[in-house]
């Protein structure tokens, strides 16, 4: 073999091995937060989430184009269970509108503090944020209601497609798949600490189809 085919067989399968490591589930057990339905979750407005009994969830916001800090353009669902360690949060999800979804991983609710990474971007039409219309995954950290974008790279998402989408701690780092792909990661030195799974929706309407949880510090 030339030496350059062997240079290029060694550096896919070095990417190859890189990839799984990044993508290599928890050690932990795997939590379907579909099968309970309502019961996995901390209150949810029946308004906005509805648990039709066939293992999906169908989301929505009350308006689909609303500012962002409106409550009425934003949807949001908090697992009971606790979270920590490495995580893998694996979703199948379809959007009937919009392309916004928000996944709020080691974040505490009274510091609102820890790691947001989300799909898309809620105000697709917004005149004074014409940057943003391409579409992209974020990871944010949040300290005490201060965002900061960490990493964001370009994801598409077609209405009525289904997206497969991973979020993953290893470590301590974040990263978001699509399709088995790495779309962006974040290094935070000590992470933060566990905290439920929280979902949010903005201006959309969606259909989950899968939602499952592997972590090794579940609780």
């Amino acid at each position: 073999m030339p030496s350059k085919n062997r240079l290029l067989v060694l550096v896919l399968a070095l990417f190859a091995v890189v990839a799984w490591q990044w993508s290599a589930p928890a050690a932990g057990k795997v939590v379907d937060l579909l099968e309970a339905g309502a019961d996995s979750w901390k209150s949810p407005d029946p308004a906005r989430w509805t648990f039709p009994g066939d293992g999906e969830i169908l989301g929505s916001t009350p308006v689909l184009n609303g500012a962002k800090t409106s409550p009425e353009a934003s949807s949001f669902l908090v697992s009971q269970q606790t979270f920590g360690g490495d995580i893998v949060v694996s979703i199948d999800i379809t959007f009937e509108a919009g392309r916004y979804l928000g996944v709020y991983m080691d974040f505490a609710q009274e510091t609102q503090s820890g790691i947001w990474m989300a799909t898309g971007h809620p105000l697709p039409e917004d005149p004074d944020e014409r940057y943003l219309e391409v579409e992209m995954a974020y990871i944010k950290t949040v300290e005490r209601s201060d965002w900061t974008v960490r990493s964001q790279g370009e994801l598409k998402i077609e209405t009525g497609k289904l997206v497969r989408l991973q979020f993953i701690r290893k470590g301590d780092d974040y990263s978001v798949w699509n399709d088995g792909r790495l779309i962006i990661t974040y290094h935070k030195a000590g992470g933060y600490p566990p905290g439920p799974l929280q979902l949010r929706l903005t201006n959309a309407r969606a259909r989950i189809h899968r939602l499952e949880v592997q972590s090794d510090g579940s609780k």
